[in-house]
């Protein structure tokens, strides 16, 4: 069990195989922001409780990581916040989007 400061290790794609269910989403619906999409995709168990984020610039696939399930929208709600760090080379808006809007996150 992980202790206050810890905080669980999440599944990589590259550490394991696992089978896509189904696309959550794709967007932004209003089209790419400055050239950057996003597609999330729940996976079939064992893996269930993690969902596909993969993030596309003008098609190209530039960022792939697994995220809990449950908290995928948190992406979808800070895209823009994601794209601005892409551009400057900063996970702000990853970090922004794990949050649980309670604990401090840690960047860099």
């Amino acid at each position: 069990m992980p202790q206050d400061s810890e905080q669980p290790t999440i599944p990589q794609p590259t550490d394991l195989a696992f089978v896509v269910d189904a696309v959550a989403f794709e967007g932004p619906k209003s089209g790419p922001d400055r050239g950057y999409t996003l597609k999330a995709s729940y996976l079939k168990a064992p893996h269930a409780g993690y969902a596909l984020v993969e993030i596309f610039k003008n098609g190209q696939l530039v960022r792939q990581f697994m995220f809990p399930a449950y908290k995928i929208w948190n992406i979808a709600a800070h895209f823009r916040d994601i794209v601005d760090g892409e551009i400057n080379k900063s996970t702000i808006g990853y970090a922004m989007a794990a949050s649980d809007g309670l604990s401090v996150v840690k960047i860099g």
